[in-house]
């Protein structure tokens, strides 16, 4: 009996030892903000409500000095960078928002600008939320709720913008309320409705073929890399003009109505 229980001990202290201590969680920022990573400070975080304002993975990635508002991060089309969602993003609802520009002319290739993926899940790609380039000028939103059913908006634009252009988008969800997307500031497109997004998150990054537990990738007809810079993470949906604000490179002075509580039906 009392070697059982020492070699479960030695099995504890042994994880504990792999794991390291776990990181220190903070209340969310001024107006709900959980996550801000503007490039001043290169690759970590500006704030991070989870503790981890550090990218797990990094690679093909540069400061650059041109960004939306002042520094920037330049992604390689080899790319990998996703930072933590634990304490950085809600899934039950929040809102996404960030400058992008394409930095090469694009084609008919549809690909990936943005990810956030599951801790936990049966589909292959692990992908919660997404935001994509469609391939026809203009971009693809989607969460995905328990049933793999996906929220989804799409956007063409009737001249999308040029290589050297910043483009601001942003993404706004609630499991009570639905979806609203967002181009430089104006409302794209929406989707009303109830639905069960609350689920376990893992990562969220830029571009990157899969954004998961188990790889982050660029790879096979997804290695395309592009500009991005001043990427937000809300605890709540903000109203059309926090958005509005957001675009021109503001932060909003009042964010909506947080309606966090797990006591909130």
């Amino acid at each position: 009996m009392a070697c059982g229980l020492g070699r479960r001990v030695l099995l504890i202290g042994s994880c504990l030892w792999m794991l390291g201590a776990a990181p220190a969680r903070q209340a969310p920022g001024s107006h709900g903000l959980l996550f801000h990573l503007s490039a001043s400070r290169g690759l970590t975080a500006d704030y991070s409500a989870g503790g981890t304002p550090e990218p797990n993975f990094a690679s093909d990635v540069a400061v650059i000095p041109d960004g939306a508002d002042g520094p920037g991060l330049q992604c390689g089309h080899t790319q990998l960078l996703s930072y933590w969602a634990p304490g950085n993003i809600y899934a039950r609802r929040g809102t996404l928002s960030f400058f992008w520009r394409s930095r090469d002319p694009v084609g008919p290739t549809p690909f990936p600008i943005f990810r956030v993926g599951y801790a936990d899940h049966s589909s292959w790609d692990m992908a919660w939320l997404r935001i994509d380039y469609n391939g026809h000028s203009g971009f693809d939103a989607f969460v995905t709720d328990a049933n793999l059913a996906r929220t989804r908006v799409s956007y063409t634009l009737a001249s999308f913008p040029g290589p050297a252009a910043w483009t601001h988008l942003a993404l706004a969800w609630d499991e009570t309320r639905g979806m609203r997307f967002y181009v430089n500031g104006r409302l794209a497109g929406a989707r009303d409705g109830a639905a069960r997004l609350d689920a376990a998150l893992d990562q969220f990054g830029p571009h990157s073929r899969i954004i998961s537990p188990y790889q982050v990738q660029s790879a096979y007809n997804f290695v395309r890399g592009g500009d991005i810079d001043e990427v937000r993470v809300y605890d709540r949906m903000l109203p059309d003009d926090g958005i509005a604000v957001l675009a021109r490179g503001l932060t909003p002075e009042t964010a909506g109505d947080q309606a966090t509580s797990l006591d909130t039906p």
